[in-house]
């Protein structure tokens, strides 16, 4: 993945962003890098406030994922939060589908999957709504749930997002460059 893709030593920089409390500016980042086909439309009348106000109002709804595991989770627990979350983030202009993913993925890391558009219709997820990103979550859950593997430097749901990148979208970035 590191070889294939530039902008992936920027993951650490996210997390680091977060950890020191700067979570609005690395989701502006992750944005701004990883979801710049949609937010790059955005920016000029991006209410940041507003974005704050958003990310906060959700936060109770993520403290219910911290200390969960992507492969221990039962999705179905917790399919209401997951289609809220979603919903909410996914209609901010410039965020959308993919960005939600992005955003959903950086504030709890070890059990939400990233996903864009190539993936989504890889997996037969066509319209990227909350219930396709909720059913995301739980076919991954079920395809990946098994591998046995040693986080280090990246959690298990990083490894599963690096995966579909590599073997999913860059494919179809280079067949249409």
């Amino acid at each position: 993945f590191e070889k294939l893709e530039n902008r992936g030593s920027f993951y650490p920089m996210f997390l680091k962003m977060i950890e020191k409390g700067f979570k609005v500016e690395a989701f502006l980042f992750i944005l701004s890098t990883w979801n710049f086909a949609s937010f790059r439309y955005a920016m000029k009348d991006f209410d940041v406030n507003g974005f704050k106000n958003t990310i906060k109002h959700l936060d109770s709804r993520f403290n219910k994922f911290k200390n969960k595991d992507f492969k221990k989770i039962n999705f179905d627990d917790y399919k209401k939060e997951i289609i809220y979350i979603f919903k909410i983030l996914s209609k901010i202009k410039g965020v959308q589908a993919t960005g939600s993913s992005k955003l959903i993925h950086l504030t709890i890391p070890s059990v939400f999957v990233m996903w864009d558009g190539y993936i989504r219709k890889h997996y037969n997820f066509k319209k990227g709504g909350a219930d396709d990103y909720f059913n995301f979550l739980k076919k991954m859950q079920m395809e990946f749930g098994n591998i046995k593997f040693v986080e280090g430097d990246r959690t298990f749901v990083k490894a599963i997002d690096q995966y579909n990148y590599v073997k999913i979208t860059l494919p179809q970035l280079e067949s249409k460059r």
